[in-house]
């Protein structure tokens, strides 16, 4: 398996440089042809953000975003179960994306609540306001 890091993703996701984006295509197709391409989970929060703040993508458009990219065969992301999860409430929700994960692992771990000072995550189930 092979990785790539957020540069790449965003490239493929949002195709604002034909360049970058063919050498981008070209190379997670020859990976996912193979052994397979990996994605971190700070990658996946990294690519939100970016798509959020530079892009100006709204809440949908940057899940359906994540979605797409998760559901490429042969793409690997790490704890794609909490990623779905932690998509899933920010595609419903008012938080970050960073913001879901960090509770959706929480859950996972069986430690909740989590505390937190954001108001706009606090209202999600699991997390408690400070």
């Amino acid at each position: 398996m092979e990785a790539f890091d957020t540069n790449v993703i965003v490239r493929l996701l949002v195709r604002d440089d034909e360049d970058q984006y063919r050498r981008a295509e070209r190379v997670l197709r020859r990976v996912t042809a193979g052994s397979g391409a990996w994605v971190s989970s700070v990658v996946l929060a990294e690519v939100a953000w970016v798509l959020r703040g530079a892009y100006k993508f709204d809440r949908a458009t940057t899940a359906a975003a994540l979605r797409r990219l998760i559901a490429i065969e042969g793409v690997h992301v790490e704890d794609e179960a909490t990623t779905r999860l932690a998509v899933a409430a920010f595609a419903a929700g008012s938080a970050d994306f960073a913001d879901y994960f960090i509770l959706e692992s929480a859950r996972r771990d069986g430690a909740l609540p989590l505390h937190t000072f954001d108001e706009r995550l606090s209202r999600a189930d699991g997390a408690k306001l400070v």
